[in-house]
């Protein structure tokens, strides 16, 4: 199988293979950098094609980077009415916009929105399709990421758990997970160790929980007080608290390192090659309910 998760100028590949036991095994993986979002879309299937010498494969799996969706809270009881709902909560463009939503919390109305430019998904559609490969899924960075955190680091054993990306070292997104239902959705900054949320959905029990584990993980404490346990990583740069964080064992403040997922200290000397790793957790779809 291969997947690609396509950010604004640079695309991350991961191509696996199933094992005789079923666990699957990444056979490559590696990233490609473009000038601007267009070259990265017009190039980076084939570029990887080219390079690293893929054959027998005809379909990929995407992953797009949540920058490039519009996210809104709807509350609403009917689920035929949810576009409608979406056409007058504050998206003046809505007719050009692929609108998905998703239940939150224990509420039956409440449901997050994401919306996609259209337009930019069919240029991502049609670069594939001319290269005569078909798209088996479409998924959305740190959803991704929680897919690998629940199937792969046992994430759905746990009554509450956080993913949380550092989009820069002072800008974050998160999504919570309270026994097991999707319960928050938000983006963050961290000024001076203070959390300001930016764009946040969610209960305000959800909210507050979060709020208080952030503050927990910014000052450095060893445990957490009102969830489980945090899964981390980072798409970008390099984050103070994510390289502090290496080579160092935490209980509940787990990095979502797909490539030692076992924490085998052997792998996790170099803290920049560690850091660099992280983002190719948003490949996480690929894995499923499938161990590696």
């Amino acid at each position: 199988m291969l997947g690609i998760s396509i950010y604004k100028n640079k695309a991350n590949f991961l191509r696996t293979s199933k094992l005789s036991n079923n666990d699957l095994c990444v056979t490559h993986h590696g990233s490609y950098k473009y000038l601007d979002l267009n070259g990265t879309i017009s190039n980076s299937l084939k570029d990887i094609i080219k390079n690293e010498n893929i054959r027998n494969e005809n379909s990929i799996s995407l992953i797009l980077d949540t920058q490039f969706c519009l996210f809104n809270q709807i509350f609403c009881d009917d689920l035929d009415s949810l576009d409608f709902h979406g056409s007058i909560s504050g998206f003046s463009d809505i007719e050009n916009l692929d609108s998905y939503y998703y239940p939150m919390g224990l509420r039956d109305d409440r449901y997050l929105g994401v919306h996609v430019d259209s337009k930019l998904k069919e240029k991502i559609i049609h670069s594939v399709d001319k290269l005569g490969f078909k798209i088996d899924s479409i998924g959305l960075g740190i959803f991704s990421a929680q897919k690998l955190a629940s199937s792969v680091f046992k994430a759905q054993s746990l009554s509450k758990y956080a993913i949380i990306r550092f989009i820069t070292s002072s800008s974050i997104e998160i999504i919570y997970m309270n026994d097991g239902l999707f319960s928050l959705y938000g983006r963050f900054n961290i000024v001076k160790n203070k959390i300001n949320p930016i764009k946040v959905f969610g209960d305000k029990s959800s909210i507050d929980d979060v709020v208080v584990t952030v503050e927990q993980l910014v000052k450095a404490r060893k445990s957490l007080s009102k969830i489980d346990k945090v899964f981390l990583y980072q798409s970008s740069g390099q984050s103070k608290l994510i390289k502090n964080l290496v080579n160092r064992k935490y209980n509940d403040i787990i990095l979502l390192d797909l490539f030692n997922h076992k924490n085998h200290k052997s792998l996790s000397t170099n803290v920049t090659e560690t850091v660099n790793r992280l983002s190719f957790c948003e490949l996480g779809i690929m894995f499923g309910d499938l161990s590696v």
